[in-house]
């Protein structure tokens, strides 16, 4: 079974994330996104390489933030004053890898939740690296 999952943020913890998928799980069709475009280069011919963060959210029903900060976050959900979520998470799964404070996170949780969406904040450790390997991540991306 081919399953559809996003990666926005292409730094260290996203790129790793990215290359754990690629190794693990040859039948995940991988949606990557980074506002710097060079970021997102090397996965060229293995990924689908979204032109925005808008189109990135729509192609996959499992999202990856592996962004650096809540104000990225915020952008890319575009997440404004009144708190809520602004685009259309209907029935997506959220995996939220910034290190963020804990009411920043309930906050955003909340958010997501009541935009339809299952949220989850893991903390980046549990999917980069050689402590997780690459089967743990896409386990802890595709679990219900």
């Amino acid at each position: 079974m081919t399953r559809e999952i996003t990666i926005i943020g292409l730094g260290a913890t996203g790129s790793q994330a990215a290359h754990a998928l690629l190794h693990a799980a040859p039948d995940v069709s991988l949606t990557l996104y980074d506002r710097q475009p060079l970021r997102c280069e090397p996965f060229r011919g293995q990924a689908t390489l979204a032109a925005s963060a808008a189109e990135a959210l729509r192609e996959s029903a499992v999202i990856v933030l592996a962004l650096t900060d809540e104000r990225e976050i915020d952008r890319t959900l575009e997440r404004f004053s009144d708190g809520k979520v602004g685009v259309d998470l209907q029935g997506k799964r959220v995996l939220d890898l910034c290190p963020s404070p804990p009411d920043w996170v309930r906050a955003l949780g909340a958010a997501v939740s009541a935009a339809g969406a299952d949220y989850r904040h893991a903390d980046p450790r549990e999917v980069a690296g050689e402590r997780a390997g690459p089967h743990a991540l896409l386990r802890l991306m595709l679990a219900r």
